[in-house]
């Protein structure tokens, strides 16, 4: 029974989707004024896992993330570089795109982008202007949050009474400024603009999410996702926009991910750590990056360093080396104590990914398995049914996290570097550790590390 902490109830809730079998699922996309930055990759790995564990279970999951095309800071990035919004847009975006397939994160039903549903947007500000929730002003269109009186169940910030009425027409502010927000911004000069019955004009950032996902995902759906700092105020300001227009629960269950640290500090411009997505990608392998952010829980901060994604880096090895060991069993005689540790850790692993996505005790039950079989297949009692058990389990896993390699790696080596192995071994074999030693440090020096595994000796090519 899968339970997921529900911001919107402050605990876990045992997860009923409206129709079973079917789960409709929102995430906030990028703001793309430019290229997305390694926060953004964390919540959307994040996310991408949540959504592919729901699809290991069964579900056939229907999910949609935005594309803000249209921003303050979007139209921002456009006049510096001294170029147009839609060009910009268009070329981050793509980028966008790319990034999304190296990081192994799975196509979304729908990429909706706010230019594209301009007539959506000013349908639900209609819908919202006949139910009272909205007044007109010289500079915009405002959401009059003392209409909604429920305005604040999510993040529980609270409208004071005496200080409703001060609007505010910037698309991110204070987030304990709770204040009337934009919903439709009248044309300034040099802004794009769209024709509308408050005159042109563009819409706010807030309105976007309400419009897109009630198109493609109903007036209430199951799940809407996102980072920790989006509660407030644009999820709060979704609800009280969506919920006014319908009269209907927006969304069952809200899902909020944690927050990525770089080195222990927060990412930002001024500190010198801002790190793009491309960035990432020219000095790590994306694989690595999927390891560390599914090492973490996903409402957990996760801190981004050479040290913490060398560490993924390892573990992920580790998997694929104990894969290339099974690979290579020839023995044919079932271990029927395999079969029942195989199940034994399945029903760990879903009892902990049942729990609220427990990924580091998921991968707990995964490790201890990997430990017990590596002690196995040194021993020589893994057979080919048993390896055919295993790599089915391992594959339907990869489902999920997508870092592991099931091809045989095809390894060559000279005639003269098999005869030191051989020699190295025999050492080894005679306890003589300084001539295994020995010849360990001088394939080192030629480009091959020599590694000792559980189940043998293995090599490598390494940089020399």
């Amino acid at each position: 029974m899968l339970k997921i902490h529900n911001t919107l109830k402050r605990k876990k809730d045992v997860f009923k989707p409206l129709k079973k079998g079917n789960i409709n699922m929102y995430v906030c996309g990028p703001t793309v004024y430019g290229p997305g930055h390694i926060g953004h990759a964390r919540t959307y790995i994040a996310f991408d896992i949540v959504r592919k564990y729901l699809e290991y279970q069964g579900n056939k999951v229907k999910l949609v993330m935005n594309i803000t095309d249209i921003h303050d800071d979007v139209i921002t990035a456009a006049n510096e570089q001294g170029t147009t919004l839609f060009k910009l847009a268009d070329k981050n975006t793509k980028l966008f795109f790319a990034d999304l397939e190296s990081l192994g994160i799975k196509k979304a039903f729908k990429n909706p982008r706010v230019t594209d549903h301009i007539p959506e947007i000013i349908a639900l500000i209609k819908q919202l202007e006949k139910k009272g929730y909205t007044y007109n002003t010289e500079d915009g269109v405002y959401y009059d949050i003392s209409h909604f009186a429920r305005y604040g169940k999510l993040s529980g910030a609270k409208a004071e009474k005496g200080k409703t009425g001060q609007r505010i027409q910037t698309d991110k502010y204070d987030k304990e400024n709770v204040q009337d927000f934009v919903l439709w911004k009248k044309q300034k000069e040099g802004e794009p603009a769209w024709d509308s019955p408050w005159g042109k004009g563009r819409p706010g950032w807030h309105i976007e999410c309400s419009a897109m996902a009630q198109k493609y995902l109903g007036k209430t759906f199951d799940i809407h996702a996102g980072a920790i700092d989006l509660v407030f105020p644009h999820h709060e300001n979704e609800i009280a926009q969506s919920e006014g227009a319908t009269d209907k629960p927006f969304v069952n269950y809200w899902m909020h991910g944690g927050l990525l640290m770089i080195n222990g500090q927060k990412m930002a411009k001024s500190l010198g750590n801002y790190t793009t997505i491309p960035q990432l990608l020219e000095k790590h392998s994306a694989l690595d990056f999927r390891m560390l952010v599914s090492s973490v829980h996903y409402k957990s901060v996760l801190d981004y360093s050479d040290k913490t994604i060398s560490g993924a880096g390892q573990q992920r090895k580790k998997w694929n080396d104990f894969i290339q060991r099974l690979l290579k069993v020839k023995e044919k005689e079932e271990n029927t104590s395999i079969t029942a540790a195989l199940e034994k850790t399945q029903k760990k692993f879903e009892a902990a990914m049942d729990d609220d996505f427990g990924l580091p005790n998921a991968w707990a039950a995964l490790n201890d398995f990997q430990r017990k079989m590596n002690g196995q297949l040194q021993k020589k009692q893994v057979g080919k049914k048993d390896v055919i058990a295993i790599l089915k389990f391992l594959k339907q896993i990869n489902t999920i996290f997508g870092v592991f390699s099931f091809e045989l790696e095809k390894k060559t080596i000279s005639e003269d570097v098999k005869d030191l192995l051989n020699e190295r071994e025999q050492y080894r074999k005679e306890k003589k550790w300084k001539e295994a030693d020995r010849i360990r440090d001088a394939l080192l020096k030629q480009g091959i590390q020599v590694m000792d595994t559980d189940s043998g000796t293995d090599w490598e090519y390494v940089k020399k």
